[in-house]
């Protein structure tokens, strides 16, 4: 499931995992029908850069725990993912 030992914080993100996440955060936005500059896409944005560092880089393992975050925690805020 992790491809990767875990990051830092501090550690750079390369052009080719902006590339991933970019894609993922798009797709993701995509499928739940929220705009990319709301509360509920800066939510994504956060967790997505949250499961990368914790070492989890495959686009598909990141689209399956953001929609298993999405119908938890978040939908049952009220789709506000804030």
């Amino acid at each position: 499931m992790l491809d990767r030992p875990i990051r830092t914080n501090t550690e750079a993100l390369y052009p080719n995992d902006l590339n991933t996440l970019r894609a993922v955060f798009d797709a993701m936005c995509d499928e739940f029908s929220i705009l990319p500059d709301s509360a509920a896409a800066h939510s994504i944005a956060r967790e997505l850069v949250r499961l990368f560092q914790t070492g989890m880089t495959e686009a598909a393992m990141l689209m399956i725990a953001v929609r298993a975050r999405w119908q938890g925690d978040w939908k049952m805020e009220g789709s506000s993912a804030a």
